[in-house]
């Protein structure tokens, strides 16, 4: 798959106004070409992080700001430099993806399913491992996927891989992220945070068993996008031989029982192990949470070509919140 072949635009006729740069940007895009806020204003029908949140990665999020100021000051003088540092050398090294290709066209689409409020820069790293993250924050997110990705995964095992990963932008992720990786990762801060160096160990699982709890939230996200479990299902055995890992194939990894040293390997992990991941992503797919949040997701996609603040056919001006053109009566949607 060629990353970055341009697909023809199809009925770009009307143009929208950015609300923070002032850029023209045809209505179908969904995000400001410029500056890449969202165009469409937002409704009551739009995804909240609560719809699909994975209950314990709320309850550890609030656990981990209440502990003071070692978020903060983490943030402060390592992840700002950190970032910094990564989205410099994605500039020089990495090739960025940009409209109208086709990987372009899909982050615009889970960036609109998911309601996200400003679409991630994407880049495409040529690293070999198949992989994706995000890091930045809300307001400035970078996707980074492998090159290797397009071409092993199915397109709706991409999408769930996109969705995922603005799962994690859409949940405020990002910065804990970080965190978990600094901390996690062995490195030791304690010279540098005034004798924090006492928080260092139960912090550190604290984080991680937090990042496992972060990504069931970003699996659900990717569930919501694709809508389908069987995705899920073949996505999570290709990206765990990937790895070089073993996992069984999807019908069995639903029967499948993790052992004890299988479960105390996980606390030293930052993703939980794949035959969990699939266990809680089809508890979501079954749950009536996960019908309340794809009927949130099918109202507003049906909403979307109304909520423009020009009428579609004749052009005049009208509400956002119209339905139907006040000059000419005609249906928005």
């Amino acid at each position: 798959m060629n990353l970055f072949a341009k697909i023809a635009p199809c009925g770009l006729s009307l143009e929208l106004i950015c609300r923070k740069c002032g850029t023209k940007t045809p209505e179908e895009l969904g995000f400001c070409r410029n500056c890449r806020t969202r165009l469409i204003p937002r409704t009551r029908y739009d995804l909240d992080a609560g719809d699909f949140a994975y209950p314990p990665d709320l309850s550890a999020i609030e656990t981990i700001k209440v502990t003071g100021a070692l978020p903060y000051i983490v943030k402060r003088l390592t992840l700002g430099d950190f970032e910094k540092t990564l989205s410099s050398k994605l500039r020089s090294e990495a090739r960025e993806v940009t409209y109208p290709s086709y990987i372009d066209m899909l982050v615009r689409q889970c960036a609109t399913l998911l309601s996200i409020e400003f679409q991630p820069e994407t880049f495409i790293l040529e690293g070999g491992q198949p992989n994706a993250f995000t890091f930045g924050s809300e307001e400035q997110a970078y996707l980074v996927m492998d090159s290797s990705l397009p071409t092993m995964l199915t397109p709706p095992e991409l999408m769930a891989v996109i969705a995922h990963e603005l799962g994690h932008v859409k949940s405020g992720h990002m910065m804990y992220h970080t965190l978990a990786e600094v901390l996690g990762g062995g490195i030791s801060l304690s010279a540098s945070l005034m004798g924090l160096d006492v928080l260092s160990i139960p912090l550190r699982f604290a984080l991680l068993s937090w990042h496992r709890e972060s990504e069931v939230t970003a699996d659900r996200a990717g569930l919501l996008a694709v809508n389908d479990i069987k995705v899920i299902g073949s996505l999570l055995p290709k990206l765990a031989s990937s790895r070089g890992a073993t996992m069984v194939d999807q019908p069995n990894v639903q029967k499948r029982d993790v052992g004890m040293l299988e479960t105390l390997g996980e606390l030293f992990r930052t993703h939980p192990l794949d035959s969990n991941r699939f266990k809680l992503a089809e508890e979501f797919w079954k749950s009536q949470e996960f019908r309340n949040a794809r009927r949130k997701i099918e109202l507003h996609q049906k909403l979307l070509k109304g909520l423009v603040p020009v009428c579609r056919y004749c052009g005049e001006a009208k509400s956002t919140e119209d339905m139907f053109c006040p000059e000419c009566g005609r249906c928005q949607t």
